[in-house]
């Protein structure tokens, strides 16, 4: 069933966001053979009701863990139950105009091999996609980058069922930051390219930890550690041997930001498990990594 398409939504205290965007999405995909699954990571909130409301039971998967496991777990937990040849990652706080589901599976279409980033507006700015960055590692990709992204974001990304399955779909400890830079550098390295869409959805931006100054403390403790992990994962020895005292000095900035926001604590615990964790987690992925080779490659790669 290489014309249908499953999107895929993990869920996190979404409900009152999700009874805004899912009736946009609902009406974009229809007369279309899409299908939705969601795993649900807070299935307390609500939105099981909000899904049964917009959605016939034939249409959608609904996958409920109250034991959080983390964004990257739940994409892989979806996109195992997925029968479709491609499935769209897209975030809960992201709109669908009524066009978007049918030029998203005409570029499915056009080259059914290569994953596609979908931009999103977010922040004031249109990204489409990730870019590697001297300082901060990987960023989301401006959407006048010369360059073709590196890989698709999270939050709206389209890849064929098999490759994100062979590729072991993301690096689950990772749990809600990075997942998807990792797996970008994983496919790049491996000669997998990413085509940018020139569609852009209205994207809310985080919704899952606005006001709770708790889960504030958390992303800041994985923005540190997780950054120091995909490097480990993925880069090559010397490319490694190069990054890390630029990451080292990179950190030692934004641990200024982080005493600004009062955030050094978990912003220092972050590093510590990053430097900690690093060797194991370079163990979890034997396959191509991304060295001076692919990064000459990719630096040269100008947008089509």
């Amino acid at each position: 069933m290489t014309d249908e398409l499953t999107v895929v939504t993990v869920l996190y205290r979404s409900a009152g966001m999700l009874a805004e965007t899912l009736p946009t999405w609902v009406s974009s995909a229809d007369g279309l053979p899409v299908r939705f699954v969601f795993a649900d990571n807070w299935p307390e909130d609500g939105c099981a009701k909000v899904i049964a409301d917009c959605l016939d039971p034939d249409r959608y998967l609904y996958l409920p863990d109250s034991s959080n496991p983390g964004f990257a777990a739940g994409c892989n937990r979806a996109v195992a139950s997925a029968t479709t040849g491609h499935v769209l990652l897209l975030n809960p706080d992201v709109w669908l105009p009524d066009d978007a589901l049918a030029r998203i599976r005409a570029a499915v279409s056009a080259d059914p091999a290569t994953p596609v980033a979908v931009g999103l507006a977010m922040h004031g700015g249109e990204y489409v996609g990730i870019d590697l960055n001297p300082v901060s590692l990987f960023i989301d990709r401006s959407a006048t980058a010369r360059r073709a992204p590196l890989g698709p974001s999270g939050g709206a990304a389209v890849f064929p069922t098999d490759l994100f399955r062979r590729f072991e779909g993301f690096y689950e400890h990772l749990f809600a930051w990075g997942e998807d830079a990792d797996l970008a550098l994983r496919l790049y390295a491996s000669g997998v390219p990413t085509r940018a869409l020139d569609l852009v959805l209205p994207h809310a931006g985080g919704h899952s930890v606005d006001g709770d100054v708790r889960l504030q403390g958390f992303r800041a403790f994985l923005l540190a550690r997780n950054r120091l992990l995909v490097a480990a994962r993925t880069f090559t020895w010397p490319l490694l041997a190069v990054a890390l005292p630029v990451l080292a000095l990179a950190h030692v900035a934004l641990a200024a930001r982080r005493v600004r926001q009062g955030l050094l604590r978990p912003f220092l615990r972050g590093v510590g498990h990053g430097l900690r964790e690093g060797p194991a987690a370079r163990r979890q992925w034997t396959g191509k990594r991304f060295g001076f080779a692919a990064l000459l490659s990719y630096v040269r790669v100008r947008r089509a």
